[in-house]
């Protein structure tokens, strides 16, 4: 362990988290230059690339590294909390039973399945299959980042499954609308369709708004039921997590409670009953897309591409394989499960 004087230990803290900010205040200037947002490209994948391009180029001063840990850890939960932020319950009720039982069914399915596959199928280690199959079925990077802490996952593992999710949601943008020609669906039965299997929540909004008539708002709104699901599934996993190590001999862990989780129903809640002023909500929002990106930063700092190497195409395949579950499961429950007037 590195010890420090006490004047590198009041500087480490603010040392790193400065170099986290100026990795954040890049991706968002980037994004906002190159008008990435409507392509699905967020800051928080932006945050990621720069940070792992910044940490394999040259050697941090190990002051930095309690800083970056902030970020990666306090910062990282921190965002969780707040993200409850882009849901409300009045929002969930507005799209119907029909939809939320679609999302249920798709993340379940990916969940579960998805896991199986890629740790029976793939050969992949436990923590990569989880965070891959919850990043396909929630929300993308924030439900990586939010599972990462119970299944305690490296961060070439972390950085290989944000990665692969980016990828294969941001596909999801070129192919949804080609697909949306051939269905003859309504916008709104499509815009069920995006929000119950597209990755992130810029995805979704960027392919509703190429689908227009409706679809974008419908999406999100099915999106955010994805959303709200992260608490449940965290606690969910935290307990099989526990147990599975257990029946393999490696004692009885400890369990982690992803406390933060709590914190994420509790803005929900507030979120729910309170009309907060929008100027507000959006500074709030803001704050919250800024935490997460920075948890990004720091974990790309902290990704080797040697790592990343080393872990091959197969989790690369994995995600593709989740990709076309998601596609064409999302197309056979959305049609055979929507009222006849929405189909």
């Amino acid at each position: 362990m590195i010890k420090y004087g006490w004047q590198q230990t009041w500087l480490s803290v603010p040392a790193g988290n400065m170099l986290v900010a100026a990795i954040v205040g890049l991706a968002w200037w980037s994004g906002q230059v190159l008008s990435l947002g409507q392509y699905g490209v967020g800051p928080l994948s932006l945050a990621l690339l720069i940070g792992i391009l910044l940490g394999n180029s040259m050697r941090l001063p190990a002051m930095m590294q309690p800083g970056i840990h902030f970020a990666q850890q306090r910062l990282l939960r921190a965002g969780v909390m707040l993200f409850g932020l882009h849901v409300s319950v009045g929002q969930l009720l507005h799209v119907g039973g029909e939809a939320f039982g679609i999302d249920l069914i798709v993340m379940a399915t990916i969940l579960i399945v998805g896991t199986w596959i890629g740790i029976r199928v793939f050969g992949l280690d436990r923590d990569l299959a989880v965070m891959t199959a919850a990043g396909s079925a929630i929300c993308g990077a924030a439900a990586i980042l939010a599972t990462e802490p119970v299944v305690r996952g490296s961060s070439a593992h972390t950085s290989m499954a944000v990665a692969s999710v980016v990828v294969f949601g941001s596909l999801a943008i070129l192919i949804y609308p080609l697909i949306y020609h051939f269905t003859g669906a309504t916008p709104e039965a499509f815009g069920i369709y995006i929000g119950a299997t597209v990755h992130e929540v810029a995805q979704v909004v960027a392919v509703g708004h190429s689908i227009g008539g409706g679809a974008e708002q419908t999406a999100v709104i099915v999106k955010l039921m994805r959303v709200m699901m992260l608490a449940p599934v965290l606690l969910l996993l935290s307990l099989w997590w526990r147990r599975v190590e257990h029946v393999e001999g490696h004692g009885k862990s400890r369990l982690i409670i992803p406390w933060f989780a709590f914190g994420f129903v509790g803005v929900v809640i507030v979120n729910s009953i309170w009309s907060m002023p929008q100027p507000l909500h959006r500074e709030l929002e803001l704050l919250d897309t800024l935490m997460l990106a920075a948890a990004m930063a720091a974990l790309g700092l902290e990704t080797r591409f040697d790592r990343m190497r080393a872990l091959g195409v197969k989790p690369l395949m994995f995600a593709g394989v989740l990709f076309l579950m998601l596609m064409v499961g999302g197309d056979i429950l959305t049609y055979w499960l929507l009222p006849a007037n929405l189909s």
